[in-house]
């Protein structure tokens, strides 16, 4: 089977580091979950979210860019991508947090950065 690679809408993006696709998943429990006093948690779970921190190194700025446009400042995105979960390759509806750029090569026709990395949150539970 050929090789699946992410994708933001309709921009295929490149390939992530080997370390730069790391799920994270949140379970947000009642307001009356709560510990006894013997420690023994009574939790009640009303759901969890899935998210993932995606990064990639050496990446051309017009390849930032073209991510950037897609995922910046937009309330939700079409996110290809691998669901640990249910083990398949599927879209969802995603946003994006914490988005971080550095550079290393400014020279016009040449600009590369030295990192790209941000989360993508899925807008609904798993």
């Amino acid at each position: 089977m050929a090789q699946q690679y992410l994708k933001f809408d309709d921009y295929t993006a490149p390939m992530v580091d080997e370390d730069g696709y790391q799920e994270d998943e949140a379970t947000t429990s009642s307001s009356n979950s709560t510990r006894t006093m013997r420690g023994v948690m009574k939790n009640t779970v009303l759901f969890t979210v899935e998210a993932y921190n995606l990064k990639w190194t050496n990446i051309s700025a017009k390849d930032v860019s073209e991510i950037k446009r897609r995922i910046r400042g937009k309330s939700s995105f079409q996110f290809y991508h691998f669901n640990t979960y249910k083990a398949k390759w599927e879209t969802g509806t995603f946003y994006a947090a914490n988005i971080s750029t550095g550079y290393y090569s400014l020279i016009e026709g040449e600009e590369m950065c030295s990192e790209l990395s941000f989360q993508v949150t899925n807008v609904n539970p798993v």
